[in-house]
């Protein structure tokens, strides 16, 4: 643990010099030798286990033990095991250091129960640690910082990536050109059900069975007309996307709205057609399994980052050399809270050297080389350098840069090596989306849920007990039966706290 005697030494002398190290952006430095050693317990979001963490942790160690006294231990958690096996230990009061805690994934409950440490509060207890061991990377997060304020703090460090996140097509370029595909010109629902249907009166693949041409598990940004994640841990409540300078949006209720209700249908329409694996609405269906096997012809799941980045970075990630993918973006190009907070690091008042843990998060922003760990693994291992030593060539079924939660999840993605196959502009290209986007008039609202404990409990049951059914097309004789339950468990109530919070906060601005 990190000797209190030697942390209060390091915070004081900081603040001494605090106007310096902020116009200079730099970490103090660390004497390794006056530090007891300490492991950082890190839960990271997966989308499969690996096998290959040991491999990881012993490069890691290798580069943040002589810097400052410390060894990672690094907890991979799929997203359909978050709630079970992060959330509960993270509330349960379990030692961890690094909690990944994006804002559609409880980052404000994550708060809102005390979970997580304010990073920027000078007059706590451990300093303000993102200005005393990141200063860097608080500059280099711009506009990152303030958009993910709660109540006056920074409770945790975001990704360094695109701002933008539209949503669109992932196409399987393979059976784009073998049947013909238009793929740029669908940008409807419509468009897109004529494609299946043909794909499916035509294709070899269809007519033989077991081929399922269409990955849409419950999300649907391709063709949504809300904001992504308005409120990310209540779900029923949202807003309508609306047109660019707009100031005149509310909060809906979500499955009383039309477009809902059509969706929630043509799913069924899908589901009943075959065009969806059967067993898409369990929590133990992974889109990702099929993706990277190519096994699929498009898919209405994945959000886009501009030019072919997201395309190219799935087919980086896969552990398939074979797979192509290309992108179509069918959504509006906008701001919003949850991608601001799409990805975040925070720590958990459970650790024991929060100093640490933000040492280690500073590395992954500004320390190249265990950053290239963290994302594409060891050289040699894990992927091989181009010839020109300049980009990855991950290695088939490697274990890690395919089983870890993805490239945008790590520090600093701007400073992260691009993949042999990636186009050399990837970068431009995700800032050139940022440029041309427009921020929605509720991009920062979060809502304070203090006092509706109960609901929320309630509310996440039900959510549970349908959403992603509903939303798969399975089971939508309950529609009407869930929406009669919200309201039973208080959903009037949240919804018109929503608003008047909302209301107060777009006055006060």
């Amino acid at each position: 643990m990190l000797k209190k005697g030697i942390s209060l030494i390091l915070a004081l002398a900081m603040l001494m010099t605090l106007g310096l190290a902020s116009s200079l952006a730099e970490a103090p430095v660390i004497d390794p030798s006056q530090l007891d050693p300490y492991e950082i317990v890190y839960y990271m979001y997966s989308t499969k286990p690996s096998d290959q963490v040991g491999v990881i942790e012993e490069a890691l160690n290798a580069i943040i033990k002589p810097k400052f006294n410390a060894t990672i231990k690094i907890v991979m958690i799929a997203s359909g095991d978050w709630n079970d096996k992060a959330i509960v230990p993270l509330r349960a009061g379990e030692k961890i250091d690094i909690f990944w805690t994006p804002e559609w994934m409880q980052y404000m409950s994550n708060i809102q129960n005390g979970s997580l440490l304010e990073l920027d509060d000078p007059d706590g207890p451990y300093g303000s640690l993102i200005d005393l061991y990141a200063p860097q990377t608080k500059i280099d997060l711009g506009g990152f910082v303030p958009a993910n304020i709660v109540n006056g703090y920074l409770y945790a460090v975001p990704t360094q990536k695109e701002l933008c996140v539209p949503g669109g097509l992932m196409w399987n370029q393979d059976l784009v050109e073998k049947y013909g595909i238009d793929y740029q010109s669908v940008d409807t629902v419509e468009e897109l059900n004529a494609v299946l249907d043909d794909f499916a009166e035509n294709s070899e693949e269809f007519k033989a069975g077991g081929f399922y041409p269409l990955l849409s598990v419950d999300g649907w940004s391709a063709f949504s007309p809300f904001i992504q994640g308005y409120m990310n841990d209540m779900n029923p409540i949202t807003m309508y996307i609306g047109e660019a300078g707009a100031t005149d949006g509310e909060p809906v209720l979500y499955w009383e709205q039309d477009a809902t209700r059509e969706w929630v249908m043509q799913k069924k329409d899908w589901y009943d057609k075959k065009y969806v694996h059967p067993d898409t609405y369990l929590t133990s269906f992974l889109n990702t399994d099929w993706l990277n096997a190519g096994d699929f012809l498009v898919s209405t799941d994945f959000v886009l980052k501009g030019g072919q980045v997201k395309a190219q970075e799935l087919m980086a990630q896969s552990g398939n050399s074979k797979l192509r993918l290309v992108e179509q973006q069918t959504s509006a190009s906008v701001n919003v809270t949850t991608h601001a907070g799409g990805s975040m690091l925070g720590i958990p008042v459970t650790s024991q050297d929060p100093a640490r843990a933000m040492m280690f998060i500073n590395e992954m922003h500004q320390n190249k080389e265990l950053l290239n760990i963290m994302a594409w693994g060891v050289e040699g291992v894990h992927y091989d350098l181009s010839e020109d030593g300049t980009a990855a060539i991950p290695r088939d079924m490697n274990g890690w840069s395919d089983s870890h939660g993805g490239m945008w999840t790590l520090g600093n993605q701007f400073y992260q090596m691009l993949s042999a196959g990636e186009d050399p502009e990837k970068y431009a290209q995700m800032q050139a989306l940022t440029d041309e986007s427009w921020n929605h008039e509720s991009l920062g609202f979060r809502f304070d849920r203090t006092g509706f404990d109960n609901e929320y409990a309630a509310i996440y049951t039900i959510n549970e007990t349908y959403n992603r059914s509903l939303l798969c097309g399975v089971n939508t004789e309950n529609y009407d039966k869930q929406i009669e339950e919200l309201y039973a468990a208080g959903l009037q109530r949240v919804y018109d706290a929503v608003k008047q919070q909302y209301a107060d906060w777009k006055a006060s601005k």
